[in-house]
């Protein structure tokens, strides 16, 4: 059953109805994004360019879905545009400071895993560990080299939850779903181009055609960029990230950060898969016109999605040194989580500290949204489904 549409966004879909006709004209549209984003700084060479040009698929894509509304096409265009804008940024403070480009990236954690499988649980403890970071939601959103003054550094997170707050007057289920905190670490999906997150909004078949052949390369070495950018001139942390979509890009990552770690979390995948679905229900509910959002399709696109990156992920996982990759289970989480995050600190070649206790006790007592329920049913897949598909995956325990 379909949810009644808020009223703050039927009437931004009234109001952004004249602009909807530009999706007529992707590419004039694309071409007017890019010049934004390059307006005042130095504009993309022809490399760049090239590399951007997928973007202007993932935006011919979302033109040529039906149900996508006003506010839907408004909204992916401000995507494109900000990742466009990425990638301006760096290479115009590279071009300024090029000595950003000597900015140590040291052994990046990256925290993979499908989504409600303990990823922010495990990634925020590692990351708030002394020594480390992982970046903050304002810091993605509002890219630029550090900014030191501690007054300008909260006025600009103020402005960030403001513009943020805005999510949970369209949707009233996206605090449940995903709560973003301008001031808590957030996925390096807002540094990318490139993310299977692009198709949770909007069903963009063509897109997820060239995602499943895309050598990604490239973003993580954006991604690497922009890491240097926003610790120019700092003491050098270790940097800890984290996006569900990273699990099967390990070749990629490494490629672009040779010495990087993983950190796989595991549970069973119903779970994941439930949950996925339910975060792309309520994006779609903001995104599409009225009774439009087909809760059968969900569930194909992440059953296939989720399956098909667990497969990629476990055959990526073969070729890796015994060092690079450690698995935590969900269960050994919950039931011994001092042991579990003992062992990935040591194999990760960090100290556990007083600290470490500190920021473990104050994650698990943090208070949890109770409200965010989701089921297999409601996207037409059951267990059986999801157990032929991911029939290959094996949860392993380092407990049992």
């Amino acid at each position: 059953m379909s949810k009644a549409t808020p009223p703050m966004l039927r009437m931004l879909n009234v109001l952004l109805l004249p602009g909807a006709r530009s999706r007529k004209d992707p590419d004039a549209t694309f071409e007017k994004l890019l010049a934004a984003a390059q307006h005042g700084r130095r504009p993309l060479g022809p490399q760049d360019l090239t590399a951007v040009e997928p973007l202007r698929l993932l935006l011919r894509a979302h033109a040529a879905n039906p149900h996508l509304s006003p506010f839907g096409w408004t909204t992916v265009q401000a995507g494109i545009r900000d990742r466009l804008r990425n990638r301006v940024i760096v290479r115009d403070i590279q071009a300024r400071h090029p000595q950003v480009r000597e900015q140590p990236v040291t052994a990046p954690v990256f925290v993979i895993g499908l989504p409600r499988t303990g990823t922010t649980f495990t990634y925020n403890l590692i990351a708030r560990s002394p020594g480390n970071r992982g970046p903050l939601l304002w810091e993605m959103l509002n890219l630029g080299l550090p900014v030191e003054d501690p007054a300008e550094r909260r006025r600009i997170a103020e402005r960030t939850t403001k513009r943020l707050s805005v999510m949970d007057r369209l949707s009233p289920d996206w605090s449940q779903v995903h709560p973003l905190i301008a001031t808590s670490e957030e996925e390096d999906f807002f540094l990318r181009d490139h993310s299977e997150l692009h198709t949770t909004a909007s069903t963009v078949p063509a897109y997820r055609e060239y995602l499943a052949d895309a050598d990604l390369t490239d973003d993580f070495v954006l991604l690497r960029q922009a890491l240097q950018v926003m610790s120019f001139g700092q003491e050098p942390h270790r940097w800890i990230l984290k996006h569900p979509a990273n699990l099967w890009r390990m070749p990629e990552i490494l490629s672009a950060f040779p010495d990087a770690r993983f950190v796989w979390t595991h549970r069973s995948p119903g779970r994941a898969l439930a949950s996925g679905c339910s975060m792309s229900e309520a994006l779609r509910n903001m995104h599409y016109k009225p009774g439009t959002v087909d809760l059968d399709a969900i569930g194909a696109e992440w059953l296939a999605m989720l399956s098909d990156g667990v497969d990629r992920a476990l055959g990526q996982r073969e070729q890796l040194d015994d060092d690079v990759l450690v698995d935590v289970s969900y269960s050994d989480l919950v039931e011994e989580p001092v042991q579990v995050m003992r062992g990935v600190f040591d194999h990760l070649g960090m100290t556990w500290t007083a600290d470490d206790d500190a920021n473990l006790a104050s994650a698990r007592h943090r208070p949890r949204h109770r409200g965010h329920r989701y089921t297999l049913e409601r996207y037409g897949l059951d267990e059986l489904q999801v157990a032929a598909a991911f029939a290959g995956y094996r949860i392993p325990s380092v407990l049992a």
